[in-house]
């Protein structure tokens, strides 16, 4: 039998195949699994991973308690040690100015002229002096400031004031002078042991 359709070509309906499905539809289907069995390798390693990191971290604990005792000793000792140096520091600065008074008053009292007489030597902070005394004249002042100026001692003298006084009824200059001193330049190796050696 042989069928024709008179309809018009516009209102024909066209019978379309159906085949089925096509292999294209299948193919998210297939990867979830994929994906699936990726994710749990991942996590599988990460499992593992964490658990070795936690049997690395609860022996890195053991041997940190085992060596607690050592730890705190060591610590302790430090801190003698510390105590110990801040000690020994406190006594090189005491013994580093031990003998700078007595280096001081020897200095001055080699470079005194006659008939000058010191009256009051004052030490401001560690590197200035101030020296007050009497005389008879301005030049004998002038002569201690060039003796004290030569010395390794002392540099920078100034003279700070002059006044006239009188002393049992008689005129005298009294004077003030400044001066910085430079211990360093003295032997570094200045101590008793050493005065007493060069004495004898």
């Amino acid at each position: 039998m042989i069928r024709i359709n008179l309809l018009p070509k516009e209102e024909q309906v066209v019978k379309r195949r159906s085949g089925g499905p096509k292999l294209g539809a299948y193919a998210p289907l297939a990867i979830f699994p994929l994906v699936l069995g990726i994710v749990g390798i991942s996590a599988a390693l990460e499992r593992a991973k964490l658990g070795s990191l936690e049997s690395d971290v609860t022996e890195i604990r053991e041997e940190v308690r085992a060596i607690q005792p050592q730890v705190d000793r060591v610590n302790r000792l430090t801190a003698k040690r510390e105590e110990l140096e801040r000690r020994l520091e406190v006594i090189r600065q005491l013994d580093d100015g031990r003998f700078l008074a007595v280096r001081i008053m020897d200095n001055l009292s080699r470079e005194m002229p006659r008939y000058l007489w010191m009256s009051n030597v004052t030490q401001s902070g560690p590197g200035n002096i101030a020296v007050s005394g009497v005389t008879f004249s301005n030049l004998i002042v002038a002569d201690l400031m060039m003796r004290l100026e030569r010395s390794a001692m002392f540099s920078g003298v100034d003279l700070a004031q002059t006044e006239r006084g009188l002393i049992a009824d008689r005129e005298v200059i009294k004077f003030s002078i400044t001066s910085l001193l430079t211990p360093d330049e003295s032997p570094a190796d200045f101590t008793a042991d050493v005065a007493l050696g060069e004495e004898e």
